[in-house]
């Protein structure tokens, strides 16, 4: 071989290796990125739901009680962003979480519908429908802790 012949297999070779760790570079920025939009989204939701808890359990002890008090129970998830949150969650997470994520909006769905009857809150069925959601947010939360 002459020496050019083996100077442009150099560069060759230099350059190749470049492509490959710029693109070993990239997968790894791309898959962080992916995993901080996951993250982004399950915190999301979580505070969501936890904004919408919230809004229930002061209705319901009657620490936020007025006449729009049952009206602002009644549209907690719209007011909180949960369904967005869910929405957006769905894009980005495995589908368990996102099975999880849907369940704990149907038993929030409950623990609203209770609330809007408004039950005193030592009621059984109140109760029943707080304890429920709670249960179910602290399993998808760890659920989602593990997919972190």
């Amino acid at each position: 071989m002459d020496q050019p012949s083996q100077h442009h297999q150099g560069a060759l070779i230099a350059l190749g290796a470049s492509a490959l760790a710029e693109r070993r570079r990239w997968l790894r920025e791309s898959q962080q990125r992916t995993r901080d939009d996951r993250r982004a989204s399950c915190v999301a939701f979580l505070n969501a739901t936890a904004e919408a808890g919230e809004i229930l359990v002061n209705i319901a002890r009657g620490h936020d009680r007025d006449e729009t008090a049952l009206a602002r129970a009644a549209n907690v998830l719209r007011d909180s962003n949960v369904l967005p949150r869910r929405l957006e969650l769905s894009l980005v997470a495995d589908d368990h979480v996102v099975r999880q994520a849907t369940h704990t909006v149907a038993l929030l769905r409950a623990y609203r519908d209770t609330v809007a009857q408004g039950l005193p809150f030592e009621a059984e069925e109140l109760q029943r429908a707080r304890v429920a959601f709670n249960e179910q947010r602290d399993r998808l939360t760890q659920h989602m802790r593990g997919t972190l």
